[in-house]
């Protein structure tokens, strides 16, 4: 090796690695459409326009969000990663559990504050069932199917009364295959997926998003069809309490998980690879998702919809809900949510030399 090579060396090993600003892009891009989702709630009712847009976004936001989630998991057998989960995922859930609790209390002035620490609060169930999906991989990708397992109990779970009335226990096991799904995808399949669909290839992309669009407007209105779009795409509800008690009613969720996947795809294939103007906000989602949550309750209690009449109101609230979710991702809001979201709790675990030497003492 020459000793131009030799110092060129350090400078490539040091080399800082490159951003896969994609990513970023795909987490702004579904954190804005749970802002509008959410805002969109109120609406449903009095706009069937609304209301496809409504499903449509419901189709597939949640699961590929949790599918990104399970794409970066890929490290939870690195050293730190348990005291890591604890920090950044369960000590957030508890803190903003109670913080809903007590906002709830005071915004729809109930007679109490119901602090439901195992029945997790509206928006909180995502952050508590990411805990226990992350607690439930290391043993899934020992089976031998693990796949075919977790989207046979996403189904069979279903069929289970009350299964969702602690530790969020349905959606936990029904959106489990989405994250296991993301886990074992890697790098080449998002690239030979994004390099397979070209400009002129995206277009079908667009097209069977408005197929689908389509399609909840007339399932919904038009097909007679008893089936409660809203209540399914949840992922939360056993299905006798959706109308279907027959045997063969998982084959409903397996169509919604088939549909979710196949939506998944379309909307990544739109998403741009290259950083955009809103790549670094799609680094703070968390903070969206856990703080507009505050500005949509709200919302909601002063019952802004009914003020507000005409058809322009979606218009209103579609600008507000974008609006929202610019400067809740933005710097200033994070410096200042930052102790609640992502605390500083390194005192809470034993120091390494501490739990070495104890280890010793104990062996």
């Amino acid at each position: 090796m020459s000793k131009a090579d030799n110092e060129a060396l350090p400078q490539q090993q040091n080399k800082p690695k490159q951003r896969d600003y994609f990513f970023d892009n795909v987490k702004f891009l579904l954190i804005l459409l749970v802002v509008i989702g959410h805002a969109y709630r109120p609406l449903i009712d009095e706009s069937s326009a609304v209301k496809a847009v409504y499903l449509t976004i419901y189709t597939f936001h949640m699961p590929l969000f949790i599918l990104i989630s399970g794409y970066f998991a890929k490290n939870f057998r690195k050293e730190g990663q348990n005291k890591k989960v604890i920090a950044t995922i369960l000590v957030p859930y508890f803190i903003f559990e109670i913080l809903y609790s007590i906002y709830d209390h005071f915004v729809y002035s109930t007679s109490d504050v119901d602090f439901s620490i195992l029945e997790p609060y509206w928006i909180m169930w995502f952050l508590f069932s990411l805990f226990l999906w992350r607690l439930m991989l290391p043993y899934f990708v020992n089976l031998k199917y693990p796949l075919l397992t977790a989207f046979a109990l996403a189904i069979l779970v279903g069929y289970v009364d009350d299964a969702d009335q602690y530790l969020s226990l349905s959606r936990t096991v029904s959106f489990f295959p989405f994250f296991l799904t993301g886990f074992y995808l890697q790098k080449h399949h998002f690239e030979k997926l994004l390099n397979w669909f070209t400009p002129a290839k995206r277009i079908l992309s667009v097209l069977g998003i408005g197929a689908i669009l389509l399609l909840m407007y007339y399932l919904e209105y038009r097909s007679g069809v008893d089936l409660d779009l809203r209540r399914w795409l949840y992922f939360v509800f056993p299905y006798e309490d959706l109308g279907h008690s027959e045997w063969y009613a998982g084959l409903y969720r397996l169509f919604f998980i088939g549909l979710a996947l196949m939506m998944s795809v379309m909307v990544l294939s739109l998403v741009p690879r290259k950083q955009t103007f809103f790549s670094q906000l799609g680094t703070r989602s968390i903070y969206v998702y856990l703080l507009h949550g505050f500005f949509i309750k709200l919302y909601d209690s002063l019952n802004i919809d009914d003020r507000i009449t005409g058809s322009y109101q979606y218009v209103l609230i579609t600008l507000a809900a974008i609006a929202l979710t610019f400067i809740l991702s933005s710097k200033w809001v994070q410096s200042i949510a930052h102790p609640l979201i992502q605390p500083n709790v390194q005192w809470f675990f034993q120091k390494k030399s501490h739990s070495t030497r104890l280890n010793k003492a104990i062996n």
